[in-house]
């Protein structure tokens, strides 16, 4: 079955004039912010704290530059876009007070009104919250700082001591619980939930589960494996489902923290059509329609945003916004809409047909003993397909991990490396822009990204060629 894709006038919806709180269907006009990685509102909804890419001249790359990740904030009413430096992961504290951000030597800068108030030597890049007091991982430590002070909260077990990149651990929404994911380079995982306040942690999972994730509010867990889904709640107590209930393998979160999944349609350029995705575990039959964009995908947390990017080109994106709460009289009929329509022209004109397959950045190129182009991106973020074509292999191969590949006409194959999930199966039939798997930590990586590999005929060429 193909993605689900609908028009505002054949969309079934509430009475007409009533506000639909998960229709999202107008577009905001906001200033052009290119090459947008990830996005995290502030708990008002007012702003966002967004990575974005910069290119910077270098002498150590074949394409002459680099793509530096800027940690920036976004604030909507005034349009203003404040650059914070280098750096990636920003996320608010839980009353909006203080901001932190990643920096790729191993510390994680705070910020109090926009000025950094301390730097903290951390070991994982996955921070959390406990109010306003900052959460991160110190060898097995879990450390809080708050007020200019560090202590240690608990001990994890010393055989559970997460090491990045071989391992990865977050916290939950609320800070209360905390996963391990322990890679090993033979396909093999073992993931772990625990409680920040004692540091005791029990297996999760079984061995077909690749994917978890936190719930944006509270601690609900999400499970994935390829063909089942799961939700365990903060009592431990778990729903499960087999994907095939659903009309789709993409998921997403509603702004409190319900899950959505459905289908979501090809991307090209993305925000020209809208997708239906039914609240899995809410008391009623609610659905959200939301555009089909990349990056984030995610809601404010007072529900009137949802936040993405569209394509510009086979390369760039651009951040968009849309509005929640709509009537389903009003919305952007994107039939029609000249914003889409000319990005869709632009894209179609060029002579390559590749595009890049996450909204991410490049960190590494085709050259010397490097036979791919890596992409960062935040674990989870989807992938999509580099061109039409058939899925010709799904799995596990060594150093390069989880992977899905493409066979696209003439013998060129597209194939992605690291990944975490995949979103089709071997045989499925797929078109440009289709999410095909999310970004993972698997194989021999330095943290998450994508191997993004071609071949023709069995032989490497590079992808920004194709």
């Amino acid at each position: 079955m193909g993605p689900l894709s609908f028009t505002l006038n054949d969309r079934p919806s509430l009475e007409p004039g009533i506000p639909d709180p998960l229709n999202c269907t107008v577009r905001a006009t906001i200033p052009q912010i290119d090459n947008v990685v990830s996005a995290g509102w502030s708990p008002d909804s007012s702003a966002l704290a967004l990575v974005h890419t910069v290119n910077v001249p270098s002498r150590r790359t074949v394409t002459g530059y680099d793509e530096d990740q800027r940690v920036a904030v976004f604030n909507v009413a005034t349009g203003r876009l404040r650059d914070l430096g280098h750096g990636n992961r920003p996320s608010w504290s839980a009353s909006g007070a203080l901001l932190a951000y990643w920096d790729d030597d191993g510390s994680i800068h705070i910020l109090l009104s926009g000025q950094i108030v301390a730097e903290i030597d951390a070991s994982q890049p996955g921070f959390g919250w406990n109010g306003d007091s900052l959460l991160y991982w110190k060898g097995d430590e879990i450390r809080e700082w708050g007020s200019g002070v560090s202590w240690t909260l608990a001990h994890v077990r010393d055989d559970l001591t997460p090491v990045y990149p071989y391992d990865d651990a977050y916290f939950s929404g609320d800070g209360r619980e905390f996963t391990i994911t322990r890679y090993h380079y033979d396909g093999a995982s073992e993931r772990y939930v625990g409680v920040t306040a004692t540091g005791v942690a029990v297996p999760v999972g079984d061995s077909n589960v690749t994917f978890t994730e936190w719930s944006p509010k509270g601690s609900t867990l999400l499970i994935r494996s390829q063909d089942a889904l799961s939700l365990r709640d903060v009592d431990g107590n778990v729903r499960n489902a087999s994907l095939s209930e659903f009309r789709g393998a993409v998921h997403g979160w509603t702004a409190d923290g319900r899950l959505l999944v459905g289908a979501m349609s090809a991307t090209v350029p993305g925000g020209n059509t809208f997708d239906r995705f039914p609240v899995w575990n809410g008391d009623d039959d609610a659905i959200a329609t939301i555009p089909n964009l990349l990056g984030t995908r995610v809601f404010s947390p007072n529900g009137q945003w949802f936040e993405g990017v569209s394509r510009t080109g086979l390369y760039t994106t651009q951040l968009e916004l849309y509005r929640c709460g709509v009537p389903n009289v009003e919305g952007t009929d994107l039939r029609s809409d000249p914003v889409a329509r000319s990005r869709a022209a632009r894209i179609a004109s060029e002579s390559n047909r590749f595009i890049r397959p996450v909204a991410g950045a490049f960190t590494q190129f085709l050259q010397g003993s490097h036979t791919g182009i890596d992409v960062s991106a935040p674990v989870g973020s989807i992938l999509t397909a580099s061109d039409d074509g058939v899925v010709d292999a799904v799995g596990w191969v060594p150093v390069g991990g989880r992977r899905v590949c493409v066979m696209h006409a003439a013998g060129l194959e597209s194939c992605d490396y690291h990944t975490s999930l995949s979103l089709v199966h071997i045989g499925d039939r797929v078109v440009r822009g289709q999410p095909v798997a999310l970004i993972g930590m698997t194989g021999l990586t330095t943290g998450p990204h994508v191997h993004w590999e071609a071949t023709r005929n069995g032989r490497i060429v590079n992808p920004l060629d194709q």
